[in-house]
């Protein structure tokens, strides 16, 4: 530890991986755009062997634990903590928080505890292998965070009201989303194409919904070419969807991209077939690019961000509407300058990043008070 640093807040940033993910790309920005003038910022990642995303910034230091499962992480993460002193720790993932909380008193009282909640938990626990042990723990251990912060409303409320947290130990932060290369968006004036362009960008897992998204636009009679962007383990039973409905000429899977929008910045739509979202980063990157939006209307943040000025949210797994949304979107004039615009103004790093150090300051200074 730099003896130096104590004049600034430490800062001690856990996350399990820094791969291809939201949580993971929201923890890149964070480190690559925080005011390291005012605080000494320490990555900690659990397994940093495969990272897709990089820390640009080199005064952020970066710990890698080599630990690839969250259970086997404690000693070490104890061990860190102890040599880094930090006065925050902020953890990344559901549950990482969870393992914080469970094992709060490990850790100096004089320590602020801060978890970032990536899910809706009521939701995400479904998917745990033990549903009902994973909700009481939850239930019971949670509270032990000094605060806990929320992408989207839906995500607090649901913790306030599923698992009885109190309402002052939860903040809404959304995340943010690089804007400032997006001032020469190819896509701002649309010229008339043969064909037009939709595109997503997910995981291809089950919950992101993406073979109903294929299903909404095989009924389409319109030229179009539909890019999909992700790796997952559904993508095989895709490419099957793909090859019965026979859209090979028409649907892609493009696999994951570091750069996920180059080259078809342009494009008309952005579609989003998920089941339930906290708060989709990918929405806002769409946003930046000006790039008008088609989404089901499910639980999470997705309504926080669609606008009838951005986009159109869709009765829930009708594949008919979705496919009239489609082309009733293609008729309307979005001014995507103003999508570009409204993005800036709600979520640029500009916006997000100081609001989230704000958080921090205050919760620092309120320590050094009491």
């Amino acid at each position: 530890m730099n003896v130096a640093d104590r004049s600034k807040i430490k800062l001690l940033i856990f996350t399990p991986t820094l791969q291809c993910g939201g949580a993971e790309k929201y923890v890149s920005l964070l480190c690559n755009n925080i005011d390291t003038e005012r605080f000494s910022v320490c990555l900690v990642v659990l397994n940093n062997e495969d990272p897709f995303f990089e820390i640009r910034k080199k005064n952020v230091q970066v710990i890698d634990l080599k630990i690839k499962h969250v259970r086997h992480s404690l000693f070490k993460i104890k061990k860190t903590v102890k040599e880094e002193q930090p006065d925050i720790i902020f953890t990344t993932a559901n549950h990482l928080n969870l393992l914080f909380a469970i094992f709060r008193r490990f850790f100096p009282k004089k320590i602020w505890l801060i978890g970032w909640e990536s899910s809706i938990v009521s939701i995400n626990n479904r998917r745990a292998k033990f549903t009902a042990l994973y909700d009481r723990l939850v239930k019971i251990f949670y509270r032990n965070l000094d605060l806990i912060v929320c992408q989207s409303a839906y995500m607090q409320q649901d913790l306030v009201s599923n698992y009885s947290i109190p309402g002052n130990k939860t903040a809404v932060i959304h995340i943010p989303v690089e804007t400032g290369n997006m001032s020469n968006a190819a896509g701002l004036t649309k010229a008339p194409c043969e064909k037009f362009t939709f595109i997503t960008v997910a995981r291809l897992s089950e919950e992101k919904g993406i073979d109903r998204l294929i299903r909404s636009v095989a009924l389409l009679s319109i030229p179009f070419q539909y890019h999909i962007i992700g790796e997952g383990r559904e993508r095989d039973s895709l490419q099957n969807l793909i090859n019965r409905l026979e859209l090979q000429d028409k649907v892609f899977l493009e696999g994951e991209k570091t750069s996920p929008y180059r080259g078809i910045e342009n494009a008309d739509l952005f579609l989003m077939g998920s089941y339930y979202e906290g708060f989709p980063n990918v929405l806002l990157e769409a946003g930046a690019l000006g790039i008008p939006v088609i989404a089901f209307d499910v639980p999470g943040g997705i309504g926080e961000i669609i606008t009838a000025e951005n986009g159109s949210l869709v009765k829930d797994n009708d594949t008919g509407s979705f496919a009239v949304a489609i082309q009733n979107a293609l008729q309307t004039n979005f001014n995507r300058n103003r999508i570009i615009k409204i993005t800036q103004n709600r979520f640029s790093l500009n916006v997000i990043i100081p609001e989230t150090e704000a958080l921090f300051i205050n919760l620092y200074q309120d320590d050094r008070i009491s």
